[in-house]
């Protein structure tokens, strides 16, 4: 029992020494509201911030929670805010209303609305914002730059998609990939439409639906059922 008991207490005392702290980092931290806090924001905290109203610092690892954070710097760990924002890049978990990492979140987002400069990850809230999203976003209505993987939603927005858009309305300025909803348009698609009204410029495989319309280089403006490229036949297998 000694030698577990050993064991264990040196155990904890590597997980800690993993992280080391410096001069400028605090183990907790407690905020009223900036600058009535434990710690001024000038510090770092690895380990716990509690923020009644309002509670900033440079860089949090840890468990924060509270009414509204900012971290200026990085952020890794959890967050469980009513308004959280992280003005450099995000690596873990952030619940709240409203989940802000204004450069590149590495993790989970989700809350009414979320927003993100660069997502890798699942995002997911009635609206969802980011500038590049790699892997999911599910929610009402979501919005991005590029979308590689795929979007899940009534409203689906993106410039770029890569993968697959499902919802009643998808948007897309380039499509590679699956658009499946009531409504898809996009301005190029180098994949398969399938819906109710389907529209794009270009293509170079198929729409599927009540209505298809390609406006250049396709077997007719508008046909019903099923449209497609002219520019070079389409075997069954290369549909998808």
């Amino acid at each position: 029992m000694k030698n577990v008991l050993t064991f264990a207490a040196l155990l904890l005392v590597l997980l800690f020494a993993a992280v080391p702290l410096h001069a400028a980092d605090k183990p907790v931290q407690l905020a009223l509201f900036n600058p009535v806090q434990i710690f001024p924001e000038k510090a770092s905290i690895i380990g716990l911030r509690l923020s009644i109203l309002y509670g900033k610092n440079v860089n949090m690892m840890g468990f924060d929670v509270g009414s509204v954070t900012r971290t200026t710097g990085n952020f890794e760990g959890m967050q469980a805010n009513v308004v959280g924002i992280v003005n450099g890049n995000t690596t873990g978990i952030q619940f709240g209303v409203v989940p802000v990492t204004k450069r590149s979140m590495t993790g989970l987002q989700c809350g009414f609305g979320t927003v993100s400069g660069h997502f890798e990850g699942a995002q997911l809230g009635f609206m969802n914002v980011t500038g590049v999203l790699n892997g999911l976003q599910g929610g009402f209505m979501n919005v991005s730059g590029v979308a590689d993987v795929a979007q899940f939603g009534a409203v689906n927005v993106t410039g770029t998609m890569i993968g697959l858009q499902c919802g009643c309305a998808n948007i897309s300025g380039d499509a590679d990939g699956l658009q499946l909803g009531t409504l898809n348009i996009t301005g190029t698609s180098t994949g398969l439409q399938i819906g109710l009204l389907n529209v794009t410029g270009t293509t170079t495989r198929l729409q599927i639906g009540l209505i298809n319309v390609i406006e250049r280089g396709g077997w007719l403006p508008v046909l019903p059922i099923i449209n497609g490229s002219k520019k070079k036949p389409i075997a069954c297998h290369q549909i998808l």
